[in-house]
């Protein structure tokens, strides 16, 4: 099992870090050492930055279900985590069955009121302090959860192979050493989907919707493939197409009508605290920050700012849901990612979790 496609979070205290480390020792391979686990991140940013596959919410037997939890679950379906197993930690606290049984059944109804399919997800009652020293009994619930995580593998929808083609430009040539049908050439690269030559892509972000060009060669380190892919860094000798109306550095080439440029759209986003390289930020009357999706900066002004839900000003860090207008359009969807800066300074990462407009 891949964990690190997996989050773990949970409740200062509730043994989040002792479970980590307890799934290192039993993925570990045979006869090597457990990897040392590095500081972990806040859970609200990697949630955001990172977009794991699964969440796996660590609860205390003791406290059962907590607000937090409620906020985790709320902030991971808002960024796109599709599958969400709970491990009730400490489940010594809670020897009585029909105990363990109602905790269960308010987990399923919390999970349930996030969005999250209640009834099926996986729950599992263990001791994550047991299962790193080696104990039987609590390896073998810490293995039942590492089995409930196999949704999370990356499977065949999550191939970007099969999507279609989407590429940032980075950068746009006319070689005029070359005959005329070869000039323009843009590079990047490829974010899903695959191209050949004589594919038409749509030019979207930056300028009138709707055009279009036509691929007339793909080209990759001075040799000629017959197709560029996913994760290929890779040039597209255009046709269809003038050098003053080429693509641009912030433009996506993509299938027609697979993509859209939008200007206003709400976003979640982890604003890095003063002690973390970020800076306190307030936001009422502040000039535009800038917002950097893909290749390109675009600046726009956040109308909105909430956290802890509740409308704000200011904030000093920590997870903040955003409204967002860009003086640009730019192309983008739900799942989208991003950065902010603020007066030339990084102040964190975010996700767009709905098109506005």
């Amino acid at each position: 099992m891949r964990h690190e496609h997996v989050e773990y979070a949970g409740e200062p205290g509730s043994g989040t870090s002792t479970l980590r480390a307890a799934v290192a020792r039993l993925t570990a391979p045979a006869g090597e050492r457990p990897r040392r686990l590095p500081p972990r991140a806040p859970a609200e940013k990697t949630l955001i930055s990172h977009r794991p596959a699964g969440l796996v919410l660590v609860l205390d037997a003791g406290t059962g279900m907590t607000a937090r939890g409620g906020e985790l679950l709320d902030l991971a379906r808002r960024v796109g985590v599709r599958h969400v197993s709970v491990f009730v930690n400490k489940s010594d606290l809670l020897p009585d069955p029909e105990l363990r049984e109602v905790l269960r059944l308010e987990i399923r109804e919390s999970l349930s009121a996030h969005g999250y399919a209640g009834g099926a997800a996986p729950i599992v009652f263990g001791s994550a302090r047991g299962a790193l020293a080696g104990d039987t009994e609590g390896t073998e619930a810490v293995e039942a959860l590492l089995r409930g995580l196999d949704p999370c593998r990356p499977g065949p929808d999550d191939d970007t192979m099969n999507h279609p083609f989407l590429m940032p430009v980075e950068d746009t040539f006319h070689l005029k050493d070359r005959p005329a049908s070869r000039r323009l050439v843009v590079t990047g690269r490829v974010e899903r989907g695959r191209v050949r030559p004589g594919d038409v892509l749509e030019v979207v972000g930056l300028g009138e919707p709707g055009r279009t060009v036509t691929v007339t060669a793909v080209e990759r380190f001075r040799e000629s493939p017959e197709t560029a892919a996913a994760g290929d860094n890779a040039g597209l000798v255009l046709g269809g197409t003038t050098p003053e109306a080429a693509p641009e550095r912030g433009q996506v080439l993509t299938t027609p009508g697979t993509a859209s440029a939008h200007t206003s759209f709400e976003a979640e986003a982890y604003v890095l605290p003063e002690d973390d390289g970020g800076l306190a930020v307030t936001f009422s009357g502040r000039p535009e920050a800038q917002f950097h999706f893909r290749t390109t900066a675009v600046t726009g002004r956040i109308t909105t700012l909430r956290q802890a839900g509740a409308v704000r000003e200011s904030t000093r860090g920590g997870h903040v849901s955003l409204t967002v207008r860009l003086t640009a359009p730019l192309a983008m969807e739900t799942g989208t990612p991003f950065s902010m800066r603020v007066s030339g300074k990084a102040i964190g990462p975010g996700v767009v979790t709905r098109v506005v407009a």
